[in-house]
């Protein structure tokens, strides 16, 4: 009998057998599990029960485990321990919802570089002027505007009408409120050039911008000209905090197309 026990045991060693995956069962085997012993138990590891699927309930009826049997041994290896089904649950799901965001995240990095290279969002990111006449029929030289637009911001240099012959130069922001009614409010502007100044100016709103407006006026269009810098940074200061910040480049070039606009009165 022991030389039958020994051949067994020698036959099996022969044969490569895939290892049982065993793992802690805190709470001793459970439906589907048997323990096979402990592990821990040193260097500050408590003992902890283990257990490997024996592949079915209590019911069970025999089986094997690659060729080898044994009394009171219901091995299989199917993997997937019931008592850790909410966890394989758990890691699943977690592990689809990173396949997701991977995914949108190689979407939006893909629909970013695509942005990055529309020369319509550039000018949206890096500013661009425009030089045009603000009203439909004006005549030569009237209603000329030169406006930068820049990130969400823009600032203009408004030319004379036939109504109004001085200049403006006005801020529009989201920040700044939106009355329904034409308001004069006190504002501090800072330059790059010149200290911050307090002054008064008008506050409104047009319905078809989505962005509040202030206005402060010069005398004639040509003290806003002499005041423009090739390279500029604005802030606008009401209440105690800024609603407009915007800076400008290219300044000169148009000063010059605005010069050459207002100059045809």
């Amino acid at each position: 009998m022991k030389f039958f026990v020994f051949f067994v045991f020698a036959a099996v060693g022969l044969i490569a057998q895939p290892a049982l995956a065993n793992y802690p069962c805190p709470g001793g085997p459970g439906p589907g599990e048997q323990q096979i012993g402990v592990g821990g138990g040193s260097h500050g590891i408590a003992a902890v029960p283990l257990c490997v699927e024996t592949g079915g309930g209590a019911d069970s009826a025999g089986g094997g485990y690659a060729g080898y049997r044994c009394d009171g041994c219901n091995i299989f290896a199917d993997p997937g321990p019931p008592s850790y089904d909410a966890m394989s649950i758990a890691i699943n799901e977690q592990a689809a919802r990173n396949a997701e965001v991977q995914k949108q995240m190689l979407e939006a990095e893909a629909n970013l570089q695509k942005l990055e290279a529309d020369p319509q969002y550039q000018r949206y990111k890096q500013g661009e002027w425009k030089i045009f006449q603000g009203k439909k029929d004006s005549a030569p030289g009237e209603n000329c505007v030169a406006m930068w637009n820049k990130d969400g911001g823009a600032v203009s240099i408004v030319g004379p009408g036939k109504a109004y012959q001085g200049g403006m130069l006005i801020f529009w922001s989201a920040d700044i409120p939106r009355p329904s009614n034409t308001q004069t409010v006190a504002v501090t502007l800072k330059q790059s050039k010149y200290q911050p100044q307090p002054v008064n100016a008008l506050n409104f709103s047009v319905p078809s911008i989505p962005a509040g407006a202030i206005a402060l006026t010069v005398p004639n269009i040509e003290a806003a000209l002499n005041t423009m810098l090739d390279v500029e940074h604005f802030i606008v200061e009401m209440g105690g905090r800024a609603v407009a910040d915007i800076d400008w480049t290219d300044g000169l070039a148009a000063r010059a197309q605005l010069y050459q606009c207002v100059s045809n009165r």
